[in-house]
């Protein structure tokens, strides 16, 4: 039996949203999404994953799914403790691999520092190690000023996506807490510091056209990660979330064919 999982709160309100289990073979794969996202941002990868016999899993991380004001109860430890729970329900799977998107590749190198027995492979989709100027400086604000975590959630503008169908579609919410910024840059300090003590194969990809995160933050992880280097892979045509965006096909393909190489325990490489 599977370990309880913590309840991130109402279902969200779009359908496409909604945390998924898909069943399958022997391996498996834990799918994170990002701060102020939803699982519809990893499940044309964890459909096409499916469609190889991974199992996958992609949970509704705490504070999303509604309104903008439910992030701002929570702090970066209470993702990371919901992901372990998510991980001990994959328990027993042959391999288990981790693939997160922008916030949820920070979960997932925090995730594989601390459980390194339980996590064989890492996929990190705009790794948001260092963030753009503005919400690098709403991060700031929260974190070096009371006002800034008064202040009221800051409208996206639509998700940073070239895609105009896949922008439509996109369940994301409307604004971000600034005091949640502040969390995800916490995290963002938590796993800097952390990253030489993360032994799992990695493949980082990142979009060339990204305006919400930084390259540079991919690139120091590529080079900095325990198990480097790590391949980088930069996306010519894509925005941020790179596995809905416009070379999604070319993602879910690299990641399919990067995790099918990494040797089941007690197999030679």
């Amino acid at each position: 039996m599977g370990a309880p999982i913590l309840t991130p709160g109402p279902e969200p309100l779009d359908p496409r949203g909604r945390p998924f289990d898909l069943p399958g073979g022997p391996d498996a794969v834990l799918l994170l999404h990002g701060l102020s996202g939803s699982p519809f941002e990893v499940r044309v990868l964890a459909d096409h994953l499916h469609a190889q016999g991974f199992r996958c899993r992609g949970p509704l991380l705490l504070g999303h799914g509604g309104a903008p004001a439910a992030l701002r109860g929570v702090a970066w430890g209470d993702w990371l403790a919901q992901v372990r729970a998510e991980l001990e329900a994959l328990r027993g799977a042959r391999r288990t691999f981790l693939a997160g998107c922008s916030m949820g590749a920070l979960l997932a190198l925090a995730l594989a520092q601390e459980r390194p027995e339980r996590v064989d492979g890492l996929v990190l989709l705009a790794p948001a190690l260092r963030l753009a100027a503005v919400p690098a400086l709403a991060g700031w604000l929260s974190r070096r000023t009371p006002l800034g975590r008064l202040l009221p959630p800051v409208p996206k503008g639509g998700s940073d996506l070239r895609d105009a169908e896949m922008r439509r579609l996109n369940p994301a919410m409307a604004g971000i807490p600034i005091a949640a910024v502040g969390q995800l840059q916490e995290l963002a300090d938590h796993v800097d510091r952390i990253l030489p003590g993360v032994v799992a194969p990695a493949l980082v990809i990142a979009g060339a056209r990204d305006h919400t995160v930084r390259l540079s933050g991919a690139r120091r992880i590529a080079s900095r990660i325990g198990s480097a280097p790590a391949r980088l892979l930069v996306l010519r045509d894509s925005f941020h979330l790179v596995g809905i965006d416009v070379e999604r096909d070319l993602v879910a393909d690299e990641v399919a064919r990067f995790l099918t190489r990494i040797p089941a325990p007690g197999r030679g490489g």
